[in-house]
């Protein structure tokens, strides 16, 4: 578990020691990290088959091509930059709690890429629903109400659904912006 957190914190964290603090910009050290991730995913994957695929994300690499957060690190953490840290910032000057700008920006983040995990845990279809159940419920309340949330977390629950993947890219978010602030 939580390979997708040691993956990305470690790189953030790699960006940060080549980086002088000067330059610790969000932008700056997201580029840094999809520096070093160049070429991971195709490395990665290279050789893996049907018969030979060991984990969910393998799996889920060859059959719908989705790279997962291999594919966000090479890219630069695009759900991070447009979607997590600008809606959690946001949240945070409309005066809500680290908790509250944290919990949206986690929901935005499940409508800005694609969680390996939720896919993991039901499938290609199930996710693409939520997504767009989410980005519905977003479109009106972009900072939904913590009873709202807690209905969605009873219903992922119910559901044994679990968006590990987008709480991997929040806790990216949750640290850029601690380290440029």
């Amino acid at each position: 578990t939580h390979k997708g957190a040691i993956f990305t914190l470690g790189l953030l964290c790699a960006a940060l020691g080549r980086l002088s603090p000067e330059h610790w910009t969000a932008k700056r050290l997201c580029a840094e990290c999809a520096a070093m991730a160049a070429g991971v995913t195709k490395q990665d994957f290279a050789g893996v088959t049907p018969e030979t695929a060991k984990t969910a994300g393998e799996r889920i690499y060859l059959q719908y091509g989705i790279s997962g957060i291999r594919g966000q690190a090479e890219a630069g953490f695009p759900a991070v930059l447009r979607t997590g840290l600008p809606v959690f910032q946001e949240g945070l000057r409309q005066g809500l709690s680290l908790n509250d700008a944290g919990c949206a920006a986690l929901v935005h983040l499940l409508t800005a890429a694609d969680d390996t995990n939720l896919i993991h845990r039901s499938d290609r279809q199930t996710q693409l629903e939520i997504q767009g159940q989410i980005a519905a419920l977003l479109q009106n309340d972009p900072y939904p109400s913590r009873e709202v949330l807690q209905r969605l977390d009873r219903e992922f629950i119910e559901k044994n659904l679990s968006p590990g993947g987008s709480a991997d890219l929040l806790a990216l978010t949750y640290f850029l912006h601690f380290v440029t602030a």
